[in-house]
């Protein structure tokens, strides 16, 4: 019969190899659950982009509907207020939008004519890169047949139509989430406190979210009225210098300026053709008003924002550029207009939650 190994007798636990290969473990199962997270967000962006665009909107309103149930409003009205208002504001922006838009699309065929006539100095190279590209074609023509027979199945109208559905869609849906969302107040708070056992525990749990709460509509709120002053000067800085439909290209300011760094690049690249097709005199008269527009877009980056938000919101740019990659890669623009508010929300709760205190380091400036 074997007998029992003594304790003396027992092979000594390697501990450090041990949780080597614990931790090795947990980064794998980490890594695998962020690409799942992933691969969901990216194939369920019909129904994650409202969730998260009601979810921010509700975070700008909740202190709102907060202060109003102190004066003996119910959440359900305040909510119903709420929507109304964010609906209101925005058919009135897109009916005042609506006439320069549709004399801009009106006039988008014979600018991008235009266009094409005054970058013939760069037909050259093109040239050559597209009979390049035809002689590879001719050396495979399996794969040139394949792909006159896709090109010949798009159709732009059925495409704008397919667009405009899923943006109504979006709409929609982003709405009803969002008199949800506020219309429930507290309620998620309140199972928070009910499954917390300790009285103490409950209490910081309170007070942790609530202070998250304020402080993400604070900043939201404060980013959305800073857009807002900002398309309202770009708007009038245009309309001073000549530029065609100034209201419309302040307002895409203004919405751009939600992504860093990428929002400013665009808008300037598109005021900078505008004025190029507008204006026939020099060079300054063409650079000119896309130079200004981009000097308020810094001074706001750099000075006002940080100022009023305050530099504890002060985001790396390496985390701006790549939440920034990441969420277009995803969403589309409403991904690179949601990333920034989004990074904002993450160091703030990271902030807030001291196991998370690492990752708000990184977020940092």
């Amino acid at each position: 019969m074997p007998s029992t190994p003594t304790p003396e007798s027992r092979p000594p636990v390697d501990r450090d190899n041990l949780v080597t290969q614990v931790s090795v473990r947990s980064a794998m199962l980490t890594g695998i659950f962020v690409l799942l997270v992933m691969y969901t967000l990216y194939f369920a962006a019909t129904l994650f982009i409202p969730l998260i665009v009601a979810f921010l909107i509700s975070l700008i309103f909740t202190p709102v509907v907060r202060a109003l149930r102190v004066l003996k409003i119910p959440p359900p009205v305040s909510a119903a207020v709420a929507v109304v208002a964010v609906l209101a504001f925005a058919f009135g922006s897109l009916y005042g939008l609506s006439k320069p838009a549709e004399q801009w699309l009106q006039k988008a065929p014979q600018d991008l004519q235009r266009i094409e006539l005054k970058l013939q100095n760069l037909q050259a190279p093109i040239e050559k890169l597209q009979q390049a590209r035809r002689q590879l074609d001719q050396m495979a023509p399996g794969e040139q047949n394949k792909d006159n027979s896709a090109g010949t199945q798009w159709s732009p109208v059925q495409w704008l139509l397919n667009g405009t559905w899923s943006a109504l869609y979006g709409i929609t849906l982003s709405v009803i989430l969002l008199y949800f969302m506020l219309a429930s107040g507290d309620t998620f708070l309140r199972k928070l406190v009910r499954v917390i056992p300790q009285f103490h525990d409950k209490r910081a749990a309170v007070e942790t979210v609530r202070l998250i709460q304020t402080s993400i509509a604070t900043y939201l709120g404060t980013i959305t009225l800073i857009n807002l002053a900002l398309a309202a000067v770009a708007a009038l800085t245009l309309y001073l210098f000549d530029v065609p439909n100034p209201v419309l290209f302040g307002a895409m300011v203004g919405l751009l300026n939600y992504a860093p760094y990428v929002g400013s690049v665009i808008s300037t690249t598109v005021l900078l053709a505008v004025c190029l097709l507008t204006f026939q005199g020099g060079l300054l008269d063409i650079v000119l008003p896309p130079a200004v527009v981009l000097a308020f877009n810094v001074l706001e980056g750099q000075f006002i924002t940080p100022t009023i938000a305050g530099h504890r919101l002060a985001l790396s740019p390496v985390a701006v550029f790549l939440s920034i990659l990441l969420w277009g890669w995803m969403w589309g623009v409403v991904g690179i207009l949601i990333a920034v508010p989004l990074l904002v929300c993450i160091k703030l709760v990271c902030d807030n939650i001291e196991s998370l205190s690492i990752v708000s380091e990184f977020l940092g400036h």
